[in-house]
């Protein structure tokens, strides 16, 4: 039988787990599951402002009928949020909860701030479905699985007022 597997968001000091594959999955000011419209990143005057970093992870709901492993994550490759906009990404062994001023401003995603990531974050569109960013781990039981995948949208000068275009994250593995 296959595994019943969940996209989940990580927030809060605990952290709390939110299942967001059916939900718009938004990134903010704030260290919330679902921000909505509260909390948008503001354009700065001058230099960067930067969302809270959001924490996702895999979770098998029920076990594979073998393993779960190959696993990868990727975008469509073209940064659709507009001019004077990024995305870093990288993955990470272990949930650090995000941070920053609540309304202004995430702390930067380095290995810094978020000590167990495996290297320094890089554009999240470089990772595509013919490039995508191998995530360490595998399951044979239920539970989360894998590396975390950690990303963070860059807020520059030059971005544009208003709601930017959606973009698609695709999540893929193995079961055999």
């Amino acid at each position: 039988m296959a595994a019943t597997v969940y996209i989940r968001r990580l927030t809060g000091a605990g952290p709390t787990f939110t299942n967001i594959q059916s939900t718009t999955n938004r990134a903010s000011t704030s260290d919330v599951a679902a921000p909505g419209t509260s909390d948008p990143i503001p354009i700065p005057s001058a230099g960067t402002k930067y969302s809270f970093w959001v924490s996702t992870r895999l979770n098998a709901n029920t076990a594979p009928s073998g393993t779960i492993n190959n696993i990868k994550w990727y975008t469509d490759g073209s940064n659709d949020f507009g001019t004077g906009t990024a995305m870093k990404a990288q993955d990470a062994t272990a949930y650090d909860q995000a941070s920053g001023t609540t309304g202004d401003t995430g702390d930067i995603l380095n290995t810094t701030n978020y000590t167990t990531l495996s290297a320094a974050t890089v554009d999240a569109f470089s990772f595509t479905s013919a490039a995508p960013k191998s995530v360490t781990g595998s399951t044979t039981g239920t539970g989360d699985f894998g590396n975390l995948m950690v990303y963070q949208i860059e807020i520059g000068t030059s971005a544009s007022v208003g709601t930017s275009s959606s973009e698609t994250i695709t999540w893929k593995y193995d079961e055999t």
